[in-house]
C-alpha cells in the first residue's frame, strides 16, 4: 500500500503507523544495546521516547537522552550530493529541541520506503526494518519565527547501536551530543 493513502491494511492511520515505525526501529537498538527506555502516555513537549542507561562509569551511572521521533516516507528527501537526509521540522519542535535542558536532546528522523507494504522485510530467518534512522542534535540553536525549519542531517549520523552507545556515554559523562560536523575536539 502507497503512503499517500490514509490508512494501513489494519486501518490505522499511516501517520500513526510512522511513528510506531520509527519507535520499532529505536527499539529494536535498545533490545540490542541492553538500554532500556520510557514513553510520556502524552506527547505533549515534543518527546517521544526518554532512553535509559545502567552501570555506565561517568557521573551518571544511569544516563538518559530525550528523543523527538519522525518518520518520512517522501521521494527525494535523501540529498546523495551532498549526503544528507532533508527534513522539515516544524517550529514547536524544533523550538523545543534547541533547549535548554538538564538531559540530552535529539531528533531522530526514520527515512522508510514510500510504499506501506516495504517498510518490513519478512523472511524465514527473520524481520528487517527498511531504511535507516538518522540523528540531529538542535541544542543551543537559536529558536526559529517560521512555521518550520529544513534540518540537514549527515547520512554519517546514522542511529545505530554504536552511536546510541556513544550517546549514553556522553549522556554518563555529563557531556553535549555534538553533530559529527561540530564534534568538539
Amino acid at each position: 500500500m502507497d503512503v499517500v493513502s490514509m490508512k494501513g491494511s489494519g486501518g490505522a492511520a499511516i501517520s500513526h503507523s510512522k511513528e510506531s515505525l520509527s519507535l520499532a526501529y529505536v527499539q529494536a537498538l535498545l533490545a540490542a544495546t541492553g538500554l532500556n527506555h520510557n514513553e510520556p502516555k502524552i506527547d505533549n513537549d515534543g518527546i517521544d521516547i526518554t532512553i535509559r542507561g545502567k552501570g555506565f562509569d561517568g557521573i551518571f551511572q544511569e544516563p538518559k537522552i530525550e528523543v523527538q521521533l519522525k518518520c518520512t516516507a517522501k521521494s527525494g528527501i535523501i540529498d546523495l550530493k551532498n549526503n544528507e537526509l532533508v527534513f522539515q521540522l516544524e517550529k514547536k519542535n524544533y523550538n523545543y529541541l534547541t533547549g535548554p535542558s538538564p538531559l540530552p536532546l535529539i531528533l531522530v528522523v526514520h527515512h522508510a520506503p514510500k510504499n506501506f507494504d516495504e517498510w518490513l522485510i519478512e523472511t524465514a530467518e527473520g524481520t528487517t526494518i527498511k531504511y535507516a534512522s538518522y540523528w540531529y542534535s538542535l541544542y543551543g540553536n537559536e529558536p526559529i519565527e517560521k512555521e518550520s525549519r529544513t534540518v540537514r542531517i549527515p547520512l554519517q549520523q546514522r542511529f545505530d547501536s554504536q552511536a546510541l552507545i556513544c550517546m549514553m556515554e556522553l549522556a554518563s559523562k555529563a557531556e553535549m551530543i555534538y553533530n559529527l560536523e561540530e564534534a568538539k575536539v
